[in-house]
């Protein structure tokens, strides 16, 4: 009988889980699998998966989503780590890449492997890229004997 309640309290978590993760906000995720690490604060999806929240979609091998405990015993999302196939889309922003990283707090993406990103029609590419969405703007990096590329639609 104690078996069926810990699995009847697993699956309640597992339903439970998107609609918690991000305060104030709904986000739906959708994987071929999903493990719920509480101790850590950490959710893993792994398989195709797809998250949408409001104007920012993910797509991913692999999406490990970091959160802390508030006092209301809400779930406050901290990072987004997306692995393999990696593409995003939040509002004029498109990126692509092997692995990127989300930061709440500051509105902050960090992609690496061949990652690309486009602003409109606009391109760049190089061995690191952050993308600032408060300030509207990118950085991009090239590691010791790198080089960074840009394509830049003119009007």
């Amino acid at each position: 009988m104690k078996k069926i309640y810990i699995f009847l309290f697993k699956i309640l978590i597992i339903i439970s889980m998107p609609f918690f993760l991000w305060a104030a906000s709904e986000i739906n995720v959708n994987a071929d699998k999903m493990n719920v690490l509480e101790t850590e604060g950490l959710v893993v999806f792994t398989g195709n998966v797809e998250l949408t929240k409001k104007d920012l979609k993910v797509w991913a091998d692999q999406l490990y989503v970091y959160y802390t405990n508030t006092k209301n015993e809400k779930k406050n999302v901290t990072k987004l780590v997306a692995l393999g196939r990696v593409r995003i889309q939040k509002g004029k922003w498109e990126a692509y890449a092997g692995k990127a990283v989300y930061f709440r707090d500051q509105d902050l993406l960090v992609l690496e492997e061949e990652p690309k990103v486009w602003y409109d029609k606009n391109l760049v590419e190089g061995d690191i890229i952050k993308v600032y969405f408060k300030e509207d703007r990118s950085e991009v990096l090239a590691r010791k004997g790198g080089r960074v590329r840009a394509s830049v639609t003119i009007k």
